[in-house]
């Protein structure tokens, strides 16, 4: 309820009530009043236009948190699209890929940095091995690399099961934050038995530079 200096909202019925006649016509306070409101509202203050608070709605695409001292800076989230096609080949890539970066992959003239042969591995275990191989690759400015995975010929139902996994693993687990694009490798570096990588720029360099 609003209160003003000269004026106070009552109940009374007409002039003489309660209050002994101490308020006048049309609910006028009383010198006492006016005192005894005065000392009950001394200390509030009314808030300035610099002391109220704007909320702002989130913003689509928060920042990424910057690093903790000590820790590498966090590389892209952009997801990995996956394109799957009636003779097995298999291409991910990232929205930000180049389309000469894409041709490269099944170009028959591609030269690979470095190789990982996954033969005899679990699936978690070539997972694990993914990790490190990409992550280390990166790291050393190794940015075409060839996963050999097999051809599932000795599989139940002569599906390539961990082929399967590492194009997940690639596209949506722990080693997809080092990959750009991969794809089915050319005939010459195994066809269907073996996957070729573009991996990311390492971001760390240009931070420090």
């Amino acid at each position: 309820m609003p209160v003003h200096d000269e004026w106070v909202v009552t109940r009374s019925a007409g002039k003489g009530g309660k209050d002994g006649g101490q308020r006048g016509g049309g609910g006028r306070t009383s010198k006492k009043d006016r005192e005894a409101l005065q000392r009950a509202f001394a200390d509030v203050k009314p808030l300035g236009a610099k002391t109220q608070k704007r909320v702002m709605p989130p913003p689509e695409n928060p920042p990424a948190r910057p690093a903790a001292p000590g820790q590498a800076p966090r590389l892209p989230e952009e997801p990995l699209i996956v394109e799957r096609e009636g003779n097995g080949i298999v291409l991910g890539k990232r929205r930000s890929a180049h389309s000469s970066i894409l041709d490269s992959l099944e170009d028959p003239r591609l030269e690979v940095e470095a190789e990982c042969d996954l033969h005899g591995h679990t699936v978690r275990e070539a997972e694990r091995e993914v990790l490190r191989f990409v992550r280390n690759c990166q790291q050393n400015g190794k940015r075409w690399v060839l996963l050999i995975v097999g051809k599932g010929l000795h599989s139940p139902g002569g599906k390539g099961t961990l082929k399967s996994a590492i194009v997940d693993a690639l596209s949506k687990r722990p080693p997809a934050r080092f990959v750009l694009a991969f794809r089915t490798a050319p005939r010459h570096l195994g066809g269907t038995g073996a996957l070729v990588a573009r991996l990311l720029d390492d971001k760390r360099k240009s931070l420090a530079d």
